[in-house]
């Protein structure tokens, strides 16, 4: 896929402040390709946004990160590791569907190879003699079966096809970066700054409310009490997820594990299964109702 059709994909999926619109057919209306567009990302967005600010930011079930084989007998053998990803679903950080619907790999090694010792620094933790990657995820779209068309310009006969479909697909990807002990970026509603402790004084008949539902509960006021803070969610950053950053790939990023190679040499790594370890706790999970009952019914 083209880098600058993914960008656009990013820039439109983060705009969750734009009004959608949904095409008014009439009849005799002459209608063309925007037309069609405009529909599907209509029914599209309104998914994002509904599983945005409704179901939340990360993992549902599974996308579980591991590598093969997971020990050697001997520390000092350098031999091929494969960083794996089983199948899952979980949620992207711009509320799109991420589904692996088969187990991905990577040869780590051969990676490890392909990248730059400056690259590979920002990552690299001098004192522990650690170099530590992210596994992230996001959707991407992929364009499929190409057919052909009609040539619009001069001299493309011989390459007039264009992709009749876009595939619902992921992008996995390996980054150096240290761990942060709270990162903001992969949170739900990350984009969105947390509520100040001093909140504006409720109204009188808001702070009768809130008072007449603690002394009926306390439970129940205290809900209430956190209910009332996100009528202030927005007052700073407002319904849109780019202040998160600039590069839009950072946001949609949903984060899965970080795994932490003991290295002695940042210039020769050596790759041994026993000198690799896998932290998947470090992930935002979902929650849902229907999870939590499955969870529940489990021996």
């Amino acid at each position: 896929m083209d880098k600058s059709d993914d960008f656009i994909t990013l820039e439109q999926d983060a705009t969750l402040e734009e009004p959608l619109r949904r095409v008014a057919y009439e009849a005799g209306m002459m209608l063309g390709l925007e037309a069609t567009r405009d529909e599907q990302a209509y029914h599209r967005r309104r998914l994002n946004r509904h599983q945005y600010w409704l179901n939340g930011y990360g993992t549902l079930a599974g996308m579980r990160v591991s590598h093969s084989p997971d020990s050697h007998p001997n520390d000092s053998d350098n031999i091929t590791v494969r960083l794996l990803v089983s199948p899952g679903i979980g949620i992207d950080g711009l509320g799109r569907e991420v589904l692996v619907h088969e187990t991905y790999c990577i040869n780590l090694g051969e990676w490890l190879a392909a990248q730059s010792e400056s690259h590979l620094r920002e990552g690299y933790s001098d004192p522990d003699n650690l170099l530590w990657l992210k596994v992230c995820v996001r959707q991407q779209d992929c364009p499929v079966a190409q057919q052909p068309v009609l040539a619009r310009k001069l001299n493309l006969s011989t390459d007039a096809v264009q992709p009749s479909r876009t595939a619902d697909s992921v992008m996995l990807e390996l980054i150096p970066e240290l761990p942060a002990a709270d990162d903001p970026r992969f949170a739900p509603w990350a984009s969105h700054l947390p509520v100040a402790d001093a909140l504006p004084a409720l109204g009188a008949a808001e702070q009768a409310t809130l008072n007449a539902v603690t002394a009926a509960s306390a439970a129940a006021g205290a809900q209430l009490a956190l209910h009332a803070r996100l009528l202030h969610a927005l007052d700073n950053s407002g319904v849109n997820t780019r202040e998160l950053n600039d590069q839009f790939e950072l946001g949609a990023r949903l984060l899965l594990a970080h795994v932490a190679i003991s290295v002695a040499d940042i210039n020769a790594i050596l790759v041994n299964p026993n000198l690799v370890s896998i932290n998947n706790l470090v992930r935002p999970f979902m929650v849902s109702a229907s999870q939590l009952a499955w969870l529940a019914r489990q021996p």
